[in-house]
C-alpha cells in the first residue's frame, strides 16, 4: 500500500492571528438564553484563517466586563463580542472598552441623527436613553447598523506596545450577522493580508473508538501539518475535519487530496460518508442505487431506526414498512422474513429485545440481536448495548445501521 506524501509546514514562519469571542447578557450566563453568535463568528473566523483560541462570557455586571476586556486585549489580536450595546442601564460594552482602555466616551452626533430617523421612520417617539447608543469610547469607529439602533464599535489599541482589535455587535443575530458581513469580514481580511481560501473537508467514520483511528493514521493528526487534521467524536461518530488554505478553493481541494486517500485507504470501510451525512442517508442510498427496500421489525430500539430513516424524505422508496413489538420474539429471523414477505421488500430487518437476564449476561452488560434476511440468506449479530445512557439508544441505531450499510456494500 503506498501512502501518499505530505506537507510539513513550519509554523515559526507564518504568522495567524488569534481571536478571542465574547458574549455578553445575563441571559446567556444564566443558560436563558442558547449563545448560537459565537459558534457562527467562530466558524466566519475560521474561514479566514484566524485561529479562534479563546470564548468568553459574561454577565451585565461592569466590573466584570472591564476584567474580560482587558484580559482578552492582552492576549488576542481579534476581539468579537456580542451583546450589551442596546439603550437599557445593563447595556455596558461601550462603558467597558472605554474604561478597559481609559478613554473617554464621546457622543457621535450623526449615530444619534440615525436612531432618531429609525423611531421617526416607525412613528414611535424616541425614548431619551437611547441617546447613549451614540456615544463611543474615543479613537473608535462605527459600525453602521442598517435595519437597528445599536451601531456597532470597532476599537483598535492606542498604544504603541499591546497591539489589538475589538469588534463590538449588537446580541440580535440577524443584525450581527449583517452587520459582520457588510463591515466586519471586509476589514478582518484587509487584517489577514491576502486573499487565501479556507477550506474544510469532513470524513466521518463509524465502528472504532477515536484513539484506534487516531493510531491507524500515523502522522496526520499532528500540530504543523498542511493540511491540518483535527479529530472529534460525538455519540459513537468520528469526525476527521481536513483544513487548508490557497489561493482558490479548487487549489485547495487539490492540495488536500492526498490527505483524503490516505483516510480513505488507511480507514477503509470505517469511513461511511463525507461533509454532514449521517448514516441513515449512506443506507438508503445504498438501497436506492441497488433498487431495492427494507421492512423494520424493531423489538429493541422503540423505533428509533424506522424514525431516523423516514426522517430523511428520500427514505419514502426504500422503507416500505415497520412495526414496534413489544416483548420476546419467537424466532427473530423467520419474523423478519415473513414481515418482508409480508411489504414486498428484499430485505427484512429485524431488532430484537434489549437482554438485560442477570442469568445471560455480563454484570452492567445487555445485549440485542440484529437479523437481516435477504431472500433465503440471513445475516445475525449481537451487539452490547451499552456506554453512557444518555447516548445509548442513539449509538445503537447506528450500529444497526452500520450493519447494514456493510451487508449492502458486500452485495453490490
Amino acid at each position: 500500500m503506498i501512502i501518499p506524501q505530505e506537507t510539513k509546514v513550519d509554523n515559526s514562519q507564518m504568522m495567524q492571528l488569534r481571536a478571542e469571542v465574547i458574549a455578553i447578557g445575563d441571559e446567556i450566563t444564566s443558560g436563558i438564553n442558547l449563545d448560537t453568535n459565537t459558534q457562527w463568528i467562530s466558524q466566519r473566523l475560521g474561514e479566514l484563517g484566524i485561529q479562534v483560541a479563546f470564548h468568553t462570557t459574561v454577565g451585565d455586571d461592569l466590573n466584570d466586563n472591564i476584567d474580560v476586556f482587558r484580559i482578552a486585549a492582552g492576549r488576542a489580536d481579534v476581539v468579537v463580542t456580542t451583546g450589551g450595546l442596546g439603550p437599557t442601564a445593563d447595556d455596558l460594552t461601550r462603558q467597558a472598552i472605554a474604561r478597559m482602555a481609559d478613554v473617554e466616551l464621546v457622543m457621535h452626533q450623526s449615530v444619534l441623527d440615525h436612531i432618531k430617523q429609525m423611531y421617526k421612520v416607525r412613528r414611535r417617539e424616541m425614548p431619551g436613553n437611547n441617546e447613549v447608543q451614540a456615544w463611543f469610547p474615543s479613537g473608535s469607529s462605527i459600525i453602521n447598523n442598517p435595519e437597528g439602533t445599536a451601531p456597532g464599535i470597532d476599537f483598535s489599541s492606542q498604544e504603541s506596545v499591546v497591539q489589538y482589535r475589538i469588534f463590538a455587535l449588537p446580541g440580535v443575530p440577524v443584525e450581527m450577522k449583517q452587520m459582520w458581513n457588510e463591515t466586519v469580514e471586509p476589514e478582518l481580511r484587509a487584517m489577514v493580508g491576502n486573499d487565501l481560501v479556507i477550506h474544510h473537508h469532513t470524513i466521518h467514520c463509524f465502528g472504532a473508538g477515536e484513539s484506534h483511528i487516531e493510531t491507524m493514521l500515523p502522522g496526520l493528526v499532528e500540530r504543523g501539518r498542511d493540511p491540518q487534521v483535527g479529530i472529534t467524536a460525538s455519540s459513537a461518530t468520528i469526525s476527521l475535519r481536513i483544513s487548508t488554505q490557497g489561493p482558490t478553493r479548487a487549489q485547495c481541494l487539490e492540495k488536500m487530496q492526498p490527505t483524503i486517500e490516505t483516510i480513505r485507504v488507511c480507514l477503509g470501510d470505517l469511513v461511511y460518508g463525507e461533509n454532514g451525512v449521517g448514516l441513515h442517508q449512506v443506507v438508503v442510498g445504498l438501497l436506492q442505487a441497488q433498487n431495492k427496500t427494507v421492512a423494520i421489525l424493531d423489538a429493541g430500539l422503540n423505533g428509533a431506526l424506522a424514525s431516523q430513516m423516514t426522517g430523511n424524505i428520500d427514505s419514502v422508496d426504500v422503507l416500505n414498512g415497520s412495526r414496534i413489538i413489544n416483548g420476546k420474539v419467537s424466532g427473530l429471523a423467520d419474523a423478519a422474513a415473513d414481515f418482508a414477505s409480508s411489504k414486498g421488500t428484499e430485505f427484512g430487518l429485524a431488532i430484537g429485545p434489549i437482554d438485560r437476564d442477570p442469568d445471560t449476561v455480563n454484570a452492567g452488560e445487555s445485549f440485542y440481536d440484529v437479523v437481516i434476511t435477504e431472500g433465503k440468506q440471513t445475516h445475525q449479530r449481537s451487539f452490547r448495548f451499552g456506554g453512557h445512557s444518555g447516548i445509548r439508544e442513539e449509538r445503537a441505531t447506528k450500529e444497526v445501521l452500520n450493519y447494514f450499510r456493510l451487508l449492502l456494500l458486500k452485495s453490490r
